[in-house]
């Protein structure tokens, strides 16, 4: 009967996650190195990257729409208060190409590293 390995635990993983980083040139990390120091294999650590990597995409997409629906709002408060619309066109145009843009690489998926 085969035996399986023990899972790793969650620090194992974090402390292989943190050296892959510390490890990393222009967002792609030296796997090579990293499975000579924990002595975790090459196909895990790429499947633990790949993981923490989307998790941070996810992380990071959430704060940025946070912040848009934050200055949106604080763009229908101006527009009460002013009469004059044509200064908060520039923001709103900016703001329109930055969800577009969020929206575009959601779309095409982020390669990562």
């Amino acid at each position: 009967m085969k035996k399986f390995p023990e899972p790793y635990s969650i620090k194992k993983r974090q402390d292989a996650i943190d050296l892959l980083e510390k490890n990393s040139v222009n967002g792609k990390p030296n796997f090579s190195k990293v499975v000579r120091e924990t002595k975790i294999t090459a196909p895990t650590l790429k499947r633990w990257w790949t993981k923490y990597q989307l998790n941070r995409q996810v992380e990071l997409k959430t704060k940025l729409e946070e912040a848009i629906t934050s200055i949106l709002q604080r763009i229908e408060s101006l527009a009460q208060e002013t009469n004059n619309l044509k200064e908060l066109a520039p923001i709103v145009k900016m703001l329109s190409e930055l969800l577009q843009q969020v929206g575009e690489d959601t779309e095409t998926g982020e390669k990562w590293g």
